[in-house]
Order: structure tokens, then sequence, then C-alpha cells
């Protein structure tokens, strides 16, 4: 026990400062909804300038600890909080590159202002080096004082947070900040508050960390993954318990040194520990507990998408560039060559990120694990060059799938935080051993090709493998699941409830991502002959650069792999020691500015005109003559069990302890039209929502065709033949309106086998092109075929979303407000088309509408829902006659017996 007590001492006092520097995080987090991956960042520049001001000004490091902690804290808060603001509207994804890009320009200055080499600093607080002995331990002073001053501050945040009336504004200003200004509470200034002593514990967590670690940006970074672990243990919500966390992990970090002393490959442990605790508890964690503060996400900007000609051409003009680039200047091919595996890596993020809308921080990592899987096979096995290479690519493919876990159940935000805290695992766990990059200085061996060794000619080796993947991307994105990915990227909730096993498309994207950055850790490892655990094109920090450069990339795959060879470019013709540093400052502010406004901007319309001019725009053809879309769903390509349709019975629905949903029960069957109607709060959706499996913590029993379908995943249900709409269309943004109608039928098709996810045969892809082509005549939008949806009015977007719903194998629809944004005569027209859809296909539809105009002309049974229960159901007619529905409505004229629709009477 002696032994193990100076550990535990010097445990307390670091992790006093991980949990003061983590309460600060939760802090912002709650009261903002930005989780500020730049907190570490913030300590590294308090850090530095306080090494500044007393090591080059030589003030008192009283002043030094004024000016580091109490000056610039304040004033970088009131900055973040700005950002802040900019970010809220954004996705979550731009919110996560917003914070990443301040974190390059720190890491890029410190540099460029102290060089690369970690400062060492004295400790500076009073009588800070002296000691005494407790319990036969030896104690400095200076670890009793960093430890008293983060229990006072995190104690006064607690006490703050707690027991204040701006305590009680920051709790609820995150929830409803609108509510809260009704309340005469200033939320923009509460939020302000709150960054100010959020980034203030940040600086003063940098400055007290110092005098034990150094000072060094990177690593002062990484306070902030010790802090998410403390965070994540405090469910990021709990103050309290997120600073006993940050004391824990520093007492099991500095501990778990005294047992790995006489176990060599054990000995990243201990600076892993934070980083395995945040994994373990992101997977463990219930999900309810890791719910978002939601905010409506601004629509990103639209990327543009040539015609074929022009990328044609456009290709040709690089990939020749490229060919003929070493013949000017054969005096940098190693630049080049390096700049091309760049290039690979941008592909594999690229699929995941823009293409999947999955954030990974893992790609270092990824590549890391290629290089050595490489070396090995080649070294020890002694494998043909480019069979080793491909074998490689694959064996790491079951690493992508091991991170793909967290991905099935974790948002974006977490999902980044889990995959950052996998990468810097590996790097401190893996690469420093024996089976890693080895114990020693010049790391693994990586042959080049027999045939290929000199630099020339590996550098048309590696374009070869550039050239490849490109086309991969290209040939990936023409096929099902290219569109099955966008689909999940733009709505991963339209998706599965379209019958798309999204659990398995994650599974599948992330596999074939991490086969890529594998391909290109390799390539790399060849280019500069050895792999090394030091080299930075494997650190888990070069994985936050190539988020950043993706973000700022302004063009589609695979054009934004460009931009993984223009640094090394640069670094070839100005090479500095600080360059690098610098490429990273600029990343950084791009990587801000472009996450502010929500994306890359689209290209002019004028040159948009100027190009599909002369290059030709894509027009869609039409379908081939074949059999009626209608005829062939009827004939049988849906099972539909005992043809009973819907049946709902005794369905509750609790949050919390508040019943939303009691005890309601209808049945809506095929050849019908159903109307469950109430007042605003009566549980329509949530309703639709457990009906459509999206919301499954619900007790009854809810059965399609005969078969009990409760316990089924939405996607599931909606192979079974159950489709809806939303009261907010969900539509994929990026993607045409003809792409995303026969989303509607492809994404079953898709389903959950992952080659079926992959391709579609001949026969599928005459179908649902059939299919969406009839369903887009019948709601009137085939001249909308050709346009993004992004660019589409409210009205249009709800006939797009209509239509997708009609195009897929579903035999009861649920269309929630599907007429919202409608103006009278398409509302009318609207009711045509849905009375057209049952009498020609038989299907069932259950429609959730405040039309009452609507309502009353097409439905044949109307269920009331009020206050989650029951009222009444009946026909039309008995349902506007009713004393107890007027009464619901506050006696409304709206339910009145004899509205027509299209001169149907119900």
């Amino acid at each position: 026990m002696n032994a193990v007590l100076p550990f535990i001492v010097s445990g307390i006092a670091a992790g006093a400062i991980y949990g003061m520097a983590a309460s600060g995080l939760v802090l912002t987090y709650k009261t903002s909804g930005i989780f500020n991956f730049a907190h570490g960042a913030v300590a590294a520049a308090a850090a530095y300038l306080f090494y500044f001001l007393t090591h080059e000004l030589q003030l008192p490091w009283v002043a030094a600890f004024v000016i580091s902690v109490l000056i610039l804290g304040p004033v970088l808060g009131l900055l973040f909080e700005v950002l802040a603001r900019f970010l809220a509207p954004q996705s979550v994804a731009m919110k996560v590159v917003g914070t990443i890009g301040v974190i390059l320009i720190v890491q890029g200055l410190a540099r460029v202002l102290f060089g690369p080499d970690p400062l060492r600093i004295p400790q500076f607080l009073p009588n800070g080096s002296q000691t005494f002995r407790m319990f036969g331990v030896v104690v400095a002073v200076g670890q009793v004082t960093v430890t008293l001053v983060a229990v006072v501050a995190a104690g006064l945040l607690y006490a703050l947070f707690r027991f204040t009336r701006m305590g009680v504004a920051m709790r609820a200003v995150v929830d409803d900040s609108d509510l809260v200004g009704l309340h005469g509470v200033n939320a923009r200034g509460v939020r302000r508050f709150a960054w100010v002593i959020g980034v203030t514990f940040a600086a003063l967590s940098g400055v007290l960390l110092a005098p034990l670690v150094g000072i060094d940006a990177v690593v002062l970074t990484y306070l902030a993954v010790q802090a998410f672990g403390a965070a994540a243990v405090g469910a990021f919500s709990s103050i309290p318990i997120t600073f006993v966390a940050g004391i824990g992990l520093g007492i099991i970090a500095d501990v778990s040194k005294t047992y790995v002393l006489q176990v060599p490959w054990l000995s990243g442990l201990p600076a892993s520990l934070p980083f395995i605790v945040l994994f373990i508890v992101l997977l463990v964690t219930p999900k309810r507990k890791l719910a978002m503060p939601t905010a409506a996400s601004r629509r990103p900007p639209l990327q543009w998408r040539g015609p074929s000609r022009l990328k044609l051409l456009s290709g040709v003009i690089v990939v020749g560039a490229l060919v003929l680039l070493p013949i000017f200047d054969s005096l940098r091919i190693s630049f080049f060559t390096v700049g091309l595996a760049q290039g690979i890596m941008l592909l594999s993020l690229g699929l995941l990120v823009r293409t999947s809308g999955q954030i990974s921080l893992a790609s270092g990592a990824f590549a890391g694990i290629g290089a050595v899987v490489f070396s090995q096979l080649m070294t020890n096995f002694g494998l043909p060059w480019l069979v080793a290479v491909i074998l490689a690519g694959i064996i790491v493919m079951p690493v992508g799938a091991l991170i793909a876990l967290p991905a099935i159940r974790l948002s974006t935000l977490f999902l980044a935080l889990a995959t950052f805290g996998f990468g810097l695992l590996v790097e401190q766990l893996f690469y420093p051993t024996e089976i890693g990059f080895t114990t020693l200085a010049q790391g693994r061996i990586m042959p080049r090709p027999q045939g290929f060794e000199s630099d020339l000619n590996f550098y048309y080796v590696a374009l070869a493998f550039l050239v490849v993947s490109a086309l991969v991307m290209l040939l990936i994105h023409s096929t099902r699941l290219g569109r099955v990915l966008q689909a999940m990227a733009d709505s991963p909730t339209a998706a599965s409830v379209m019958g798309l096993n999204t659990y398995m498309t994650r599974v599948i994207v992330f596999c074939i991502s991490a086969f890529f950055a594998a391909i290109a850790g390799i390539v790399y490892g060849v280019s500069v002959n050895f792999a090394v655990s030091g080299d930075s094109f494997f650190s888990s920090f070069n994985s936050l650069v190539f988020l950043a450069i993706l973000a700022i990339a302004p063009f589609a795959s695979p054009w934004y792999a460009l931009f993984g060879v223009i640094p090394l470019i640069v670094q070839a013709y100005v090479q500095n020691v600080y360059t690098t540093y610098w490429l990273n400052v600029v990343f950084g502010v791009f990587a801000v500015l472009t996450a502010a406004v929500g994306g890359t901007p689209t290209m002019p319309a004028a040159a948009r005109r100027w190009f599909e001019r002369v290059f030709g725009g894509r027009a869609t053809a039409p379908p081939q003559a074949g059999p009626s879309f209608t005829t062939a769903k009827l004939a049988g390509q849906v099972s539909v069990g005992d043809g009973s349709g819907l049946r709902v019975a005794g369905l509750r629905v609790r949050f919390g302890g508040m019943l939303a949903v009691d005890d309601v029960a209808f049945e809506a069957p095929r050849g019908r039209i159903t109307g469950l109607i109430g007042p605003n709060g009566a549980g329509k959706t949530t309703t639709f929502n457990a009906v459509s499996g999206l919301n499954r913590n619900i007790s009854g029993q809810i059965s399609l065709h005969g078969v009990d379908v409760s316990r089924y995943g939405p996607a599931a249900r909606g192979r079974l033949g159950l489709g809806r709409t939303f009261q907010i269309p969900q539509l994929c943004e990026t993607l045409s309106v003809a792409t995303n109608v026969a989303l509607g039928r492809e994404a079953g098709q898709a389903g959950s086998n992952p080659f079926s996810q992959i391709v579609a045969t001949r026969a599928e892809r005459a179908t649902t092109r059939q299919a969406a082509f009839e369903s887009m005549e019948l709601c009137g939008i085939t001249d909308l075929a050709d346009l993004q949806a992004g660019s589409l009015s409210t009205g249009q977007r709800r006939l797009v979303e209509l239509a997708r719903a009609l195009s897929g194998p579903f035999d009861i629809l649920l269309l929630d407000e599907p007429s919202s944004g409608l103006d009278h005569e398409e509302t009318a027209e609207f009711g045509r088309i849905l009375q057209r859809v049952v009498q020609e296909r038989g299907c069932g539809i259950v429609l959730v509408e405040h039309d009452m105009s609507l309502v009353m002309g097409i439905c044949d049974h109307l269920y009331v829902l009020d206050f989650g229960r029951l009222l009444e159901d009946g026909k039309p007619v008995e349902i506007a006659a009713s004393p107890k529905v007027r009464a619901a409505y506050l006696g409304s004229e709206e339910l009145e017996p004899e509205m027509k629709i299209g001169g149907a009477v119900s």
C-alpha cells in the first residue's frame, strides 16, 4: 500500500485539474448545446501565454496568472460565445468542425511562436516545491494547493449552477431559450456568462497543469479528452459526478504506473486509461442520457453536380497534370507521393463523413494499423507486394466494424468522441509495442514493389492507387450503396422507416473506409520507407487535420482528394520547419469560417448555367415500357398475411412520468382512408412514432396484417408494408427528386442483407425506376425529377415525400399533416390523389391532418384523440356532430359534415 500512496496523491492533484476542466466543459455544453472539442486548446493557449509572460517578459507569476486566466479566459469565452451563436443553427458535423478548427489554429500558432519542442516550466505556486510527509508519503505543497484550487473552483461552480437564479437560467436556457426570454431573462447573456466561466476553467486548468506535464500544444489539447472521459462518466450533465470522475481518472492512471513496469507492452496503459473510459462509457450509457439538446438545423448549402462530360474532361486534366508533375520537378517527388497518400486518406474519410454523415476521428489509427499489418505480411510471410497491400486493407476492415459498434447507437457528436478516444487509445497503447511499430527507432520496414524502388517509379504506383481509389468511390456513388449512404446521411429516420437497416449500412461504410485508410497508410509508409509510431501521418491529431481539410474542400467526391495533394505541393516549394504549422492555421481558420456558414458554398448560378450549356445537362429519361407498377404491386409482391391492415390495441407511451398516449386503440384496414385527428398536443405524432417503430419504449400491441410487430424496428415494419411521411418532411437534401422517390422502393430492397445494400439486380433497378416514375406522375411532379430536393418549396417537398411513400411496397401509409404548406387548390388535388391511391392500389391510409376540409372530404372513418386518450371514433358525419369532439376543439366551426373535396362527400 505504501508503494501505491505516492501515486494516489499525485493522481488526486492531476485528477482534480481534469475534473475542473471537465466541469467547465459540461457547463458550456449544457447551456449552449455546443460540445467544445477545443476545450484543451484553450488550456494550451493559457499555458503558453503564462510561459511567455513569466519567462520572456519576466513578469511575477501572480501578474502572469491574472492575465493568462482571469483576463484571457473571459476574453476567449466571449469569442467562443460568438462562435457558438454562428454554429448553433448548423448541423452537428459543422459544430464539431468549427471547434476542431480552433484546435488547429492554436496548435499551429503555438508551434510557430514557441517552436515544436515541449516547454518546461517549474512549479510557480508559493512553496510549491516544498514537501512534507503525510501517512508516510512525501507530498508536495504544490500538489495540495492545486487540488484545493480545483476543489474550490468546482464547488463554487456547482453552487452557482444549483442554488442561484443564474444557475436556474443556465439549466433552462438550453431546453427552451424562447421560454426563458418570456420570463425576462436574456438567454444570450446567460450563455455568454456560461462560456466565460467554462473557458476560464479551461485556462486555469492549463496553467495549473503546465508544471506537471510541461507545455505542448498537442499534449494539452489532449487534456480535453481526459476531460471528455470525466464528462462522459457524469453523462455530460452532472458537475459533481464529473468532478469526482476526473479525480478518479487521475488516480487510476497514476496508480496503474506501478503495475506496468514489469509488463513492457502495457507501458502505454496509464496514458490510455481516460480514452478507454471514454470509449466504454459511451458504449454502455443509455441512449436517453446521451440525447443532445435539440435545435433546428439550417440546411447546408447544396452542392452542384456537374454534367458527365465536364466531370470526364476534368478527370482527364487532373490525372494528366499529376502524370506530368514529376517531369517538371523530379527533385520534390517525395512530397508529391505523400500528397497522393493524403488524397487516398481524404477519399476514405470523405466516404464516411460526406457521403454517409458519420464523423470518424480514427482515420489515423486505421492508417497506422494498415501500415503495421502490411509490414508484417511482407517481412514475416514474404507475400507478393500487391497481395500484401490488399490483404492488409482487408484485415483492417474488422477494426472498422468494431468502430461501427458505437456508430450504431451514438449520435454524430458522441460518435466523433468515441472514435477520437479510440484513435488515441491505439496511438498510446498499440503503436509503441513490438506488435505495433516496434520499440526500434526506425520502426517497421516498408518495402517497395520490385522494379519500382526508385522515388519516381513509386510515385506512379501511388498515383495508380489514388486513381483506382477515386474510380471505386465514383462506382460506389453510382450504385445502390452510394444512394442509401446519402439517404442515411440526409435523413436516417426516413431511410429506416422505408425498410433500410441503417445499422448494417453503418458497418459496411466503416469497413470500406477503414480499408482505404489502411491503403493510404501503406502508400505513405512505403513512400518514406519506414513506418514509425511518432510519425504525424498516423497520429490522432492528423485525423483532426484531415477532417478540417475535408470540411473546407469545395468539391464533391472524388474531387476533394486534390486537397490532400495541394498542401504537400505547398510544402515542397516552401520547405520550412514552420510550413506545416502555418498550413494548420490556414486550415483551422477556414474550417471555422466554413462551419459558421454551414458548409462550403455552391458554384454561382451563372457559372452553373454556362457549364451546363457548354457540356450539356442531365435529363431523366422516361422509363422503359414494362408492367404497371400498380399491377405488379397488387400481384403479390407484398406479403399481406390475412389482409387485416393495421391494428393498434392498448397503446401507451410514456415520457418520463408523463403518459403521452393512454390506452389508444384503432384499426386501419386496407382500401380505406382512416383519419386520426385531435387538437395540438393530443398525441397524434407520438402515436405515429410508436406505430412506425421510432419509439419502441411503449406498451400495448401493434399488428400489421395479423403479425405482431410491437417489438420490430422501423426498418422491419417498413419491409412488412408500413410506410409513412413526416410532419417536417424528411428528404435526402443532396439527392435529386427522382432519386428521393426511388428510395421509397430501393431502401426496402436493400433491407438487412449486406450484399443487397451494395448492389441492385437488373430486375430490381427496372422495378424501382418504373415505380418512381409512376409515383411522380401520380403526384404531378415529373417536371421536378432532376432538381435537388433541398431546393424545393415546402409544398413541393410534401408531394415528393408522398411520391416516395407511394413508390415503395407499402400497403399501409401513415401520413402526418401532408397538406401543410399547400394552398387550397393544391390541397384539393392532394385529396383526389389520396382517393385515387386507395381505389387503384387497395392500400390503407392513416391521415393525421389539421385541415378539416380535407379530413371530412376523404376519410371513411375518424378517430379523435385528446390529451393522449381516444375521445371518439366514427364516420365523419358522426364525429362532426359529436358534442365531446366540439368541446375538445373549443367549439370550432371547422367540423362541418358537408365539407367536400373534389366533389366527393364523406
